[in-house]
């Protein structure tokens, strides 16, 4: 079973390589996933059902080439958190306008399993490429 730290980086290497089944493998089916309050896709969602329909959906329609470039990671795996240092990327189509926004993602991974992410995002930031 991988460390806590190589499950996270195995997701953000599946996603740079456009491996979307990879990306998830890792995922605990009752995830709880929460997007920074005030953005586009603020809330908590339970599940992957709903994070595929409210998140990973509205990305694939709304953006070009999205992406979360991670810089590095920090993991304690004693307590299986990690945190991803990251800048996101890609084209809003509706207003053609790239975005290059930091922002930090915390995992909590248990058993090898994916159980929770926090998104911690500038979202004034991120809502000036959608407007």
């Amino acid at each position: 079973m991988a460390n806590a730290h190589d499950t996270i980086a195995a997701h953000y290497a599946a996603g740079a390589a456009g491996d979307v089944p990879s990306m998830f493998k890792d995922f605990s089916d009752d995830i709880v996933w929460k997007e920074s309050d005030g953005g586009a896709y603020a809330g908590t969602f339970h599940g992957m059902a709903e994070v595929g329909a409210n998140i990973f959906g509205r990305i694939n329609e709304e953006w070009e080439g999205f992406g979360a470039v991670p810089d590095y990671l920090v993991a304690d795996e004693a307590t299986g958190k990690v945190a991803a240092v990251c800048t996101y990327v890609g084209t809003f189509r509706a207003t053609g306008k790239p975005q290059n926004v930091r922002v930090v993602h915390l995992w909590t991974v248990k058993d090898g399993k994916v159980v929770a992410f926090e998104q911690v995002c500038d979202t004034a930031e991120q809502f000036k490429s959608m407007s």
